[in-house]
Parts: C-alpha cells; structure tokens; sequence
C-alpha cells in the first residue's frame, strides 16, 4: 500500500512499515514511529490474502472483515492533506487485497474527519468499491465531540448509504483516554493506555451518540463499539439510563427514549473469543445486539478463537447468533 499505492510525492513522508532502532516493525509518519508498543511487540509481517484464507479455514471461520491498523493512526499523526491522501489510498488498496475473495474478505474503510464534507465523500466512493462498513476513531478531532452537529452531514450519508459506522480505537492518540495520565508514547506504561482507551473511549462515543441526540435524529444509522469488549455495555447504559432519569441531568440529554433502548434499537458491539461479561451483556441488550471479533493478527490474539468462544456458558440459538446471524445481516455477508 504505501509503496504502490501512494502518490510518489508523499512516500517519503509515509514510508509505511520498517524496523526501529530496536529492530522491531512499526509503521512511520512523518519521521516518527506508530503505536507506541514496547520495544518488545513487533508489528506482523504483511500477509498475502491466499494465507489469510488459510488461517480462516485452519480457524473454521467462513469470513472476516478487515479492519485497519496503520491507516487509522494517520488522522492524529500526520497533517490533515496527508491523512486523507493515506485515508483514500488505504481504501483502494484493501479493495484490491480482497477482490480475489469478495465471497470471504471484506473490509472497512476508514475516515478521517478534519474535513467533514471531504469524509462523507469518501464514504460514498469507499462503499462503491465494496466496503461494508465506515470505521473511525472514538477520539476527538479538531476538538469535536461525536453530538457535534458539524457531524449530522456524514451521519446522514452513512445512514442512507445502509452501512455501519463502526468505532474503534488504536491506541496512540495524544487526546486518548489516559495519555494525560501515563503518557501515550510511554512504552512502559503502554498496558495502561491499551487497556483504559478502548473501553472508556468508546463509552465516550456511545454516550455521545445516544445521549446526544444523534441516533434520535439518525433513527436508520446503525453504529458499532469494536474492539474493547462487551462488559462495559451493562454498566454504562445502566448509568446512562441513570442521569436520563433525573429530573435535572435528563433535561440535558435532547432524547425521548432511555439510552438502553436506543443501543437495543440501532448499536452494536464486539464480544472477545474468551470474554466471560459476555453473559451479562446478552441479558442487558440481547445477543442480537451482539458480534463475534478476534483482532487477528495483532499480538494480543490466539488462535482456537471459535473453539474458546464455544466454551462460554451461553446458549447454543445466542452462539449462533453472534458467531453468524448479526455479521452476515448487518454487513451483508452470504455463504
């Protein structure tokens, strides 16, 4: 991708993945290196599409949609133009990796979202070249919260273009949940960004979503949580529902419903392979509001994911339903 697929003038800037002084991969923009993993976690190597299709059958997975890495760092770690010159590059690379396999690979494409109008054009182009969902991060840009109605243009596109918005975080951003604690590029305290940004940055941007107001004017947008479990679900709607019911904070939240109904209505999340909230998360928004996820091949993925995910106490009509029914309705995959 960032040696075939973009523009020859800003190669230099976005070389894409090398080795550090440490030896191990990461990607480089602008001169510097992202995420900032400890020294001792290297990137995977590239992996071609037919050895994807490998791991899937060895697996017992029939399909996968592909998230980006790399291509979601750029809205923090490089100039707005870049961003989106990468942003765009990324979509018409994927497009390619997966035409081989559009019966089995499919792909998210990413945004970035200093310009607004520009992000809701690429939307429209990158679902006409075969993505199945929008993602972005939950992290704020150019200081907007996800209820700003400077968003309502790229919420209506993606409402009407039947996609999901899909949120989900990398870890990295200076404005992440925990950077003002610890330090994002504070590799020896990386474990303690990894584990508060993903799940404290997407109750940020459900509680934005709902709370205000954006899926009760988007009613048909449909939105995902990706990547930061599923146990944080029942406790945060339930605090939601909480402050909605008071006579004084409610008043703040331009909603008719509880939040709970407007998640049980319109969102989704990912569950781990292992994860034991999965119980309580079905019983507070129901399995179907659930999906099946492995973040593979990052390195903290195994192997045996279907199999672990099996062993959980639920039932065998909940099993089928997040192992199948919600990916294949919601991204529109068949067999």
């Amino acid at each position: 991708m960032f040696q075939q697929y973009l523009p020859e003038s800003v190669r230099s800037r976005s070389p894409g993945l090398q080795a550090d002084a440490d030896g191990v991969r990461r990607f480089y923009f602008e001169g510097q290196t992202h995420p900032p993993f400890p020294p001792e976690i290297s990137i995977r190597k590239p992996m071609t599409a037919a050895n994807r299709i490998k791991v899937l059958d060895k697996e017992k997975i029939w399909a996968a949609l592909i998230f980006p890495s790399g291509a979601m760092s750029v809205q923090y770690a490089c100039e707005p133009g870049l961003a989106r010159t990468i942003t765009g590059s990324y979509s018409d690379w994927i497009t390619d990796y997966t035409s081989e396999y559009k019966n089995r690979l499919y792909f998210a494409a990413p945004l970035t979202l200093h310009d607004i109008a520009w992000a809701a054009k690429e939307a429209q182009r990158a679902v006409r070249k075969g993505a199945r969902a929008i993602v972005v991060r939950p992290n704020p840009c150019a200081g907007r919260t996800w209820d700003d109605p400077a968003y309502d243009a790229l919420y209506a596109t993606v409402q009407n273009l039947g996609v999901p918005l899909v949120f989900h975080e990398t870890t990295g951003d200076p404005s992440t949940a925990a950077a003002d604690r610890y330090g994002i590029r504070n590799s020896a305290r990386y474990a303690f960004n990894h584990a508060i940004s993903h799940s404290f940055e997407q109750m940020f941007a459900a509680m934005s979503v709902i709370c205000g107001g954006v899926l009760e004017k988007f009613p048909s947008l449909k939105v995902m949580f990706a990547e930061a479990g599923c146990g944080w679900v029942p406790y945060w709607l339930g605090r939601l529902d909480s402050h909605h019911a008071h006579r004084i904070m409610g008043k703040q939240m331009p909603i008719k419903m509880k939040p709970s109904e407007y998640f049980r209505r319109q969102c989704f999340v990912t569950c781990e392979p292992d994860d034991a909230t999965l119980p309580c998360a079905i019983e507070a928004v129901g399995a179907e509001r659930i999906v099946f996820s492995t973040d593979y091949p990052h390195f903290d993925s195994a192997g045996g994911a279907v199999h672990s995910f099996q062993e959980l106490p639920i039932e065998k009509d909940q099993q089928r339903k997040i192992l199948w029914d919600n990916a294949s309705q919601l991204f529109g995959i068949t067999q």
